[in-house]
């Protein structure tokens, strides 16, 4: 069997160029965070040797998991089984799709057997030390993202609820070499597979894991995201087993806090065992980091986990086992900033009008994409208040077709389709 292998805390990175979307009629689309309704209380991260019946049968109420049972395009979930899992005896799930978007996985579908040392394309460069099989790319390259894409296509054609996207932190790398944009060019790849996949599906979830930090470089990841993993926040940041530095906790707590306070997941995921990699072993003094790590966790109202760094074992923590029926552990709820309640004419000809309700006075601004993410109209609102507003849109010089319309704020964005004829 082909090892899965996923990296924590690890460097490469993209761009973006909007992507290249596909057509659905759908109307108004939900909010950002159109997941808010959703409760997670418990959830299991495992990427490799899982056992999906097994995990059915737990309280878990999120799962990530790989899209293969063993990292190749052969070993795809199907749709039937990613459904069974959702609805499985154990409980509603909402299940993510593992994808790492800051490396190359020599493993995955899209490897050409003739990429070998001298022979690779201009934007994959060389192996990561610390992982076998993953190699750094130059993410901001047309070609590593259109690979990125086709991946996702895979993950919403199994009927997956979500996407949970490693790697994200890959931007130190070519920051750290002086690529002076590479926080932003993560942050705009992100938005793009955002776009991507709401077109396709407008409830589709997307977390990111660890680079806590961008959510205060660059408020508008907060619109692209609803939720963020962060590992080794309590254990595991130096070294399996140890305690993580409190100063470093600290840091990336307070970026954690930024995102949870504008109403998104935060999940925690620690490596507590010092012994193993592959099977948890729950002496005594493992027994404490793992309620210290849950204890910690929970206070600051996100949602914990340990496990193995290796991520191959379903690890049910003693005194912290998934309940079937999941107390209610509140997801932060914030009221809907602004809600675009209709565009009209729709269909029309060259001229529509868009009407939004703010909840609370904010400076906007509206875009309209076409279908190949690309932007065609950018206007600035200004400073609106509280209440209902209109703004006319003049699409003459536009050829027919779907466009998106995108309405933002501070912190949020709502989006529309729209139909011009001709």
């Amino acid at each position: 069997m082909i090892r899965l292998i996923r990296a924590a805390r690890h460097t490469c990175l993209f761009c973006i160029v909007l992507a290249f979307c596909f057509f659905l009629e759908i109307g108004i689309a939900q909010s950002q965070c159109s997941g808010n309704n959703i409760t997670i209380a418990e959830f299991i991260y495992q990427l490799q040797d899982a056992d999906l019946n097994r995990i059915g049968e737990t309280g878990f109420d999120l799962v990530i998991l790989d899209y293969s049972a063993d990292g190749s395009d052969a070993g795809a979930y199907s749709a039937q089984q990613v459904a069974d899992l959702k609805h499985s005896c154990g409980g509603e799930k909402i299940v993510l799709a593992y994808m790492s978007i800051g490396e190359a996985e020599r493993y995955r579908f899209y490897w050409q057997n003739s990429w070998l040392p001298g022979f690779y394309p201009s934007w994959l460069k060389g192996p990561n030390p610390d992982w076998p099989g993953n190699y750094k790319v130059e993410y901001w390259h047309a070609d590593w993202q259109n690979i990125i894409f086709s991946y996702l296509d895979r993950i919403l054609i199994a009927g997956f609820d979500g996407v949970y996207l490693d790697i994200i932190d890959a931007y130190e790398y070519f920051a750290d070499r002086g690529r002076t944009a590479a926080a932003r060019e993560m942050v705009d790849f992100v938005a793009a597979i955002s776009f991507y996949s709401k077109v396709r599906n407008p409830e589709f979830l997307l977390f990111v894991q660890n680079a806590a930090e961008l959510a205060g470089q660059h408020p508008d990841y907060l619109t692209s995201v609803h939720g963020i993993g962060q590992e080794d926040l309590y254990y595991g940041y130096d070294a399996d087993g140890a305690e993580t530095p409190p100063e470093i906790t600290a840091e990336i707590a307070s970026c954690l806090d930024i995102l949870k306070n504008q109403g998104k997941w935060v999940l925690t995921i620690d490596y507590p065992f010092a012994d193993s990699e592959d099977v948890p072993h729950f002496d005594a003094t493992t027994v404490h980091k793992i309620d210290s790590s849950y204890a910690r966790s929970l206070a600051r109202g996100y949602i914990p986990y340990c496990t193995v760094r290796n991520l191959n074992f379903l690890t049910i923590n003693p005194g912290h086992e998934p309940t079937v029926t999941t107390a209610v552990f509140a997801h932060p709820q914030k009221e809907a900033a602004c809600n675009i309640l209709r565009n009209f004419p729709n269909p029309f000809n060259t001229t529509t009008t868009i009407e939004f309700n703010l909840s609370r006075p904010d400076r906007m601004s509206l875009c309209v994409y076409d279908l190949r993410g690309r932007i065609v109209v950018e206007m600035a609102l200004g400073d609106k208040s509280a209440g209902r507003h209109r703004v006319s849109l003049e699409m003459e010089p536009f050829a027919a077709g779907t466009y998106l319309v995108r309405l933002q704020g501070d912190g949020f964005h709502h989006d529309c389709r729209m139909l011009l004829l001709r």
